[in-house]
């Protein structure tokens, strides 16, 4: 097997939703410059503490230049201690061919992605040959790549709603 093949077969795709943003019909201004709400500050924290708790390791976090993903994408990089790193295509996509290439950087086997919706879902999907999953603010899904980047190659391994990073009852 060659070191391509060895590299792709590690391959560890984390989508994460920008956290909550409050109401997009309540806000004056670019839609891009649209901050976190202090819910999504939160959620966005107990999701990284989450992360740093399971160990959980990045090669990079590749992430919407929208204020909202760029806040999330912060403070997961500050928590699991990983570069972001702003990127046009997710703010429309990426689709599969960018994907791949976003992998072939710097021998990059761990990347998170922090995007939008209808994007997320619709890699998520073709991903994994599903037609119907929807990554909700805040979210968290794991897919590994064990052949690569293309349609149907993704196993699904976790799908972590907001609500599971909620506070305990004493702490809200």
């Amino acid at each position: 097997m060659s070191a391509a093949k060895a590299a792709r077969a590690e391959q560890t795709l984390y989508l994460i939703r920008h956290a909550d943003a409050g109401d997009p019909s309540e806000w004056i201004g670019p839609d891009s410059e649209r901050p976190l709400s202090g819910k999504g500050v939160k959620q966005v924290a107990r999701l990284a503490a989450t992360m740093l708790a399971a160990e959980t390791r990045l090669d990079v976090i590749r992430h919407s230049p929208a204020r909202r993903c760029t806040e999330t994408a912060t403070v997961l990089s500050a928590v699991l201690e990983v570069e972001a790193i702003a990127d046009d295509r997710l703010l429309d996509g990426p689709p599969l061919a960018q994907l791949s290439r976003m992998f072939d950087q710097k021998e990059i086997s761990r990347l998170a992605l922090v995007g939008h919706e209808p994007n997320l879902s619709r890699l998520l999907n073709e991903l994994t040959g599903h037609a119907d999953l929807v990554v909700e603010k805040g979210a968290l899904i794991r897919i590994d790549l064990p052949t690569g980047v293309s349609a149907g190659s993704g196993r699904l391994v976790t799908i972590a709603p907001p609500s599971l990073f909620r506070a305990p009852k004493d702490e809200r």
